[in-house]
């Protein structure tokens, strides 16, 4: 490496660059700083910026990293995320994120998250007086926020659950929309998707290759996973696990273990897997996770948390947010303004000082908004920085 030092004798101090260091050695070095401070290296110089703006470095970041990124809406009523990071040895980094939302009115406007896939966010926006849904997609790193096409069907007394996703196969970002109008006009449901950057309005989901449209409640939340969207689905007295395959945009299902009651479940994915968290019993925590994705004998009772580790605490109250890299479990508690963590090895519960109620499990993405989504109408999307 000497050829890359300006070697020179009596007192003059060799000279030698960060960026003289083996491409690999650079990067087991950045990945051990916080988002914040990526953000800050990206800006020094052009070689860093190209190196943090290459789509793979988020990707590996994400992989690499010490920290479990979370994203988690703000008790005010404007418009603000906590980005929370937390580390193996439990430490807790805060940052304040704020979408660029034209016209907020924080008098009659509540923001929501529909989910996250590849570092952007789909929030929705209602508006109480209007009885509408403004649908933005955000990246919360690079600040950016864009809006989507009003839907063709207005919301009024419907029930409404979305979904984001993306599909690798055609690099395409695309939303769901499904309503239930049977108390209006006692039909089943429907559905509208978008293609973001390619579609220039919500298009009718086809009712030939989905002839049933099951409605799930509106509070509950999609997972995406291996370009499907999953949510848990109860009819009267059946439950199952409902997929939209983002490709074919086509409407599944996938089978569970037998025996579990789903409406007492919660649906994550975790390390590319999809797990259900059985929270049936008042003292137990059970983690199913389905080993390989479609196949019914692949579901595995993998994680069990029962009450000898805290007799005091009632573990149904607990929500499961994500497992870091060595192992350990984050939990959120509804009543309680922290996040308790979990050592698989120890069998040990830790209180961070760091609330995590309501939050989504995150992995940063780098690269601008016009970078990430592809097609030809993005051009005519205005897409608003900080």
């Amino acid at each position: 490496m000497e050829d890359q030092k300006s070697l020179q004798s009596g007192n003059e101090v060799s000279q030698f660059h960060l960026m003289d260091l083996p491409a690999v050695v650079l990067h087991v070095i950045l990945f051990r700083l916080p988002i914040n401070s990526i953000m800050n290296v990206k800006l020094v110089c052009r070689a860093f910026y190209k190196l943090i703006s290459n789509p793979d470095f988020a990707l590996n970041y994400s992989k690499n990293s010490p920290f479990a990124s979370l994203l988690r809406r703000g008790y005010s009523k404007l418009p603000t995320f906590n980005l929370l990071e937390i580390s193996d040895n439990d430490e807790g980094i805060r940052t304040i994120c704020k979408p660029n939302i034209p016209g907020w009115s924080k008098t009659d406007s509540i923001l929501y998250i529909v989910g996250t896939c590849n570092g952007l966010l789909c929030l929705s926006e209602y508006k109480c007086q209007c009885q509408t849904r403004i649908i933005y997609i955000w990246n919360p790193i690079m600040g950016e926020c864009m809006a989507l096409p009003e839907p063709k069907i207005k919301h009024g007394e419907l029930s409404v659950v979305y979904g984001f996703g993306f599909c690798s196969s055609t690099n395409n970002y695309k939303v769901l929309r499904i309503f239930d109008k049977s108390r209006v006009e006692h039909v089943e449901g429907e559905g509208e998707i978008l293609t973001i950057g390619v579609d220039d309005k919500w298009r009718v989901l086809d009712r030939v290759a989905n002839p049933t449209i099951p409605i799930t409640s509106a509070s509950s939340n999609s997972v995406n996973l291996n370009d499907a969207l999953h949510w848990l689905v109860n009819d009267n007295d059946s439950t199952w696990i409902s997929t939209f395959d983002i490709g074919e945009e086509k409407i599944g299902r996938l089978s569970h273990p037998h025996g579990l009651v789903l409406n007492l479940c919660m649906m994550t994915s975790i390390n590319n897997q999809l797990c259900l968290v059985d929270t049936s019993d008042l003292f137990k925590i059970v983690v199913w996770k389905m080993k390989k994705y479609g196949v019914a004998q692949s579901w595995t009772k993998d994680l069990v948390l029962d009450n000898s580790i805290s007799p005091m605490m009632q573990l149904r109250w607990l929500s499961l947010v994500t497992i870091l890299e060595n192992g350990d479990m984050l939990f959120s508690h509804p009543k309680e303004d922290y996040t308790i963590s979990y050592s698989t090895t120890k069998r040990e519960l830790t209180r961070i000082k760091v609330p995590c109620f309501g939050s989504i499990d995150y992995s940063p993405n780098f690269l601008s908004l016009k970078e990430i989504i592809t097609g030809g109408h993005l051009s005519t999307i205005k897409v608003l920085s900080k």
